[in-house]
């Protein structure tokens, strides 16, 4: 019973710490960020980062209720259909967060990539997340052969993207166009998605394994 409060309190901190971040930097880059125009910059929400952050933060409000109940002693797991969308968050976390390593950060360079709110939304995050999900949260009923869920926010923001960027309304401030190939990017990410969401089931359920096991031993 005590390693299950630590787990719950740690599960409850990492989720306030996604929750405080993201609020406070969306709130900056929106209003308090020293800009000539003085205007309020509602363009930060065509971005992955900024949406991957904010769902983690709607899903971090029920994820907690659970943690207050479980350090209370009692036994509860998130039903169902959430699941399936703390699934899609922490998938659309790390995407977040593996995009940024693995492609923008050796494209376009380091400087910024981990500063300011970037550092909460690019690292830290997307780490609190997966650590949470991984060893922290019981009883996930997904199992590792459904992966596909983990590449909504992937799917939805492309069909958003692709069309704004190919029309000229957004920059493609991603690079995905780049010699007009955006339909080479496209088959990538979605391939990187529904890898990495398979590795967090995966991951999950190896981790959830050892739990029970350790949980039966108290």
């Amino acid at each position: 019973m005590k390693t299950k409060r630590i787990r719950a309190a740690l599960s409850f901190v990492s989720h306030l710490v996604i929750l405080v971040s993201t609020v406070f930097c969306v709130l900056g880059l929106l209003l308090f960020v020293e800009r000539p125009d003085e205007r309020v910059h509602t363009e930060i929400f065509r971005y992955y980062t900024t949406l991957s952050n904010i769902l983690g933060v709607l899903i971090a409000v029920p994820v907690m209720v659970g943690a207050v109940l479980r350090l209370a002693g009692k036994e509860t797991s998130l039903p169902a259909w959430l699941q399936v969308l703390r699934f899609v968050s922490v998938s659309a976390l790390t995407v977040t967060m593996m995009t940024v390593v693995l492609f923008l950060g050796p494209m376009f360079g380091w400087s910024g990539m981990f500063e300011g709110a970037n550092y909460w939304f690019h690292l830290v995050n997307p780490l609190l997340s997966i650590f949470s999900y991984l060893f922290l949260e019981p009883q996930n009923r997904i199992p590792r052969k459904y992966p596909f869920a983990g590449t909504a926010q992937t799917v939805l923001y492309g069909a958003v993207y692709i069309p704004m960027v190919l029309s000229g309304t957004w920059p493609d401030f991603y690079g995905f166009n780049i010699g007009g190939r955006w339909y080479l990017s496209l088959i990538a990410m979605l391939a990187a998605n529904l890898l990495l969401a398979w590795l967090l089931l995966l991951g999950r359920e190896t981790a959830g394994r050892k739990t029970v096991a350790g949980d039966k031993t108290e």
